[in-house]
Order: C-alpha cells, then sequence, then structure tokens
C-alpha cells in the first residue's frame, strides 16, 4: 500500500497570525481578571482598614474609661464643639509640644525626654493638670503617628507632622465626652454642636446629623465618650465610622 500523502505545510503567515490572536485572547481575559480582581482587592482593604479604625477607636475608648476610674471624670478637650477633635486646630507638629489627647492619655509629651510641664492654667486644662499622677492608659506606636515618611509619600501634608492618624492616615477625628456624666452625650456635653469631620482623601467634609447626636439637650448615644471619623470616598453619615455603631 502506498503511504499517505503528508498534508501541504501551513504557511508561517497563518502561524504567526494564529499566535497573535491567542495572544490577543489572553491579554483580553487578563484585563477582565484585573477589572474584577482590583476593585475587589481594594474594597477588601478599605474593610480591613474600617475594622482597625473600630479597633482604634475601641482602645481609645477603654483609655478614657480608665483615666475617669482613675479621676472621676473624662479627660477635658476644647469645649467649642468644632474643635472636639483628636487633633484640633493649632495642634503643634513638634513632638516637644502639647498634644492635649496623646498627652493626658499617657502622661508624657509625644517626645518623652520632654520634660513635663508644671503649668496647671488654661482652657482647657493642661495635660499636667488632668493626669497630674502622669497614669499611662495606653500606649501609642510609631503607627499611630503622621511620620516624615508619611509626608514625603503625600499620604500626609507636613501641617500634620507627628498628629495622630487611624489606619486611613487620616487625621480628622472627632472625640466627644459624657461631660455632666449623665450618660448620654448630646448638645448638653458641646457649645456650638458636634465637629464636622474631613474625608480621608478629599477635603469633603461631611457632619453628624442631630437625628443622629441631638444638639439639644434630650435624647443622644449612651456612651461616656464617642468617636467618628469619614474614610475615603464619605460624603454623608452614612460613610461615616462611628465608635458606637
Amino acid at each position: 500500500m502506498s503511504p499517505l500523502p503528508m498534508p501541504p505545510p501551513i504557511p508561517r503567515s497563518v502561524l504567526r497570525a494564529f499566535t497573535l490572536i491567542e495572544l490577543l485572547t489572553v491579554v483580553a481575559i487578563i484585563g477582565i481578571l484585573a477589572a474584577i480582581i482590583v476593585p475587589t482587592a481594594g474594597g477588601a482593604r478599605k474593610s480591613a482598614n474600617k475594622a482597625k479604625v473600630r479597633a482604634q477607636f475601641s482602645a481609645w475608648t477603654s483609655a478614657f474609661e480608665a483615666f475617669r476610674q482613675e479621676y472621676g471624670s473624662y479627660p477635658q478637650l476644647s469645649t467649642a464643639g468644632a474643635q472636639k477633635l483628636v487633633n484640633p486646630i493649632g495642634t503643634s507638629t513638634q513632638a516637644t509640644q502639647v498634644h492635649l489627647f496623646h498627652d493626658i492619655l499617657t502622661g508624657r509629651r509625644r517626645d518623652p525626654s520632654t520634660a513635663w510641664p508644671t503649668t496647671t492654667n488654661g482652657t482647657p486644662p493642661p495635660p499636667q493638670a488632668q493626669n497630674t499622677r502622669r497614669v499611662q492608659f495606653i500606649n501609642f506606636t510609631d503607627a499611630d503617628f503622621v511620620t516624615q515618611a508619611d509626608v514625603t509619600a503625600g499620604r500626609n501634608t507636613a501641617a500634620q507632622l507627628n498628629w495622630i492618624r487611624d489606619p486611613f492616615y487620616n487625621t480628622s477625628i472627632a472625640c466627644v465626652t459624657d461631660a455632666n456624666l449623665n450618660g448620654v452625650i448630646n448638645g448638653s456635653d458641646t457649645t456650638g454642636g458636634f465637629p464636622p469631620v474631613t474625608a480621608a482623601d478629599s477635603t469633603t467634609v461631611v457632619r453628624v446629623t442631630t437625628a443622629t447626636l441631638p444638639t439639644g439637650t434630650t435624647g443622644g448615644v449612651h456612651a461616656g465618650v464617642i468617636f467618628y471619623s469619614a474614610p475615603p470616598g464619605a460624603t454623608t453619615e452614612a460613610d461615616l465610622i462611628l465608635s458606637w455603631k
């Protein structure tokens, strides 16, 4: 029997075209997968950071409650509603200078080598007048502060250096206490309402509604201290991270 004839060879141009089609198909598939995976990964990171913010708020709340157990009242921050912030306007970028929130809760300056002042006058009273026994109620780590590396990388501005931040690198964090110790936080605890906060990735200012935090003397949140901040993309109260929810 005669052998079967060999099929004619496939032209090289056809082989090249087929390979190109395969390559384009793979690229298209990668693009589709990236479109699915990247947002999902970004969403997962955001959710993880939100959980870290809540854990941070919980640790701060415990420190405030420990302070009250020690001294009979909560730390006194600004009396003005708009200034009831972890980093109020005018907070120094120098670690040797006062940071009311940090210093009251730790009994020292951000730079621990700095001498603890003896002056007790001021409104609100300085840290040394509030934490007179210099009790350390919480331990802050480097990850709690804006560093020079954060400024260089563009995550924060130079005006925020050495400020306390959350996992989103946000320094706009509200802090309001039950000033009159009646078990409820509302307008009776703050002059001029509650502070607005700025979203982590923009200049968008977000406020808590009076339905959530009444500016009057009835209703409110049953808590000794509350914190809230605006994660990236926040535009309304529904987007805020609230320590009591």
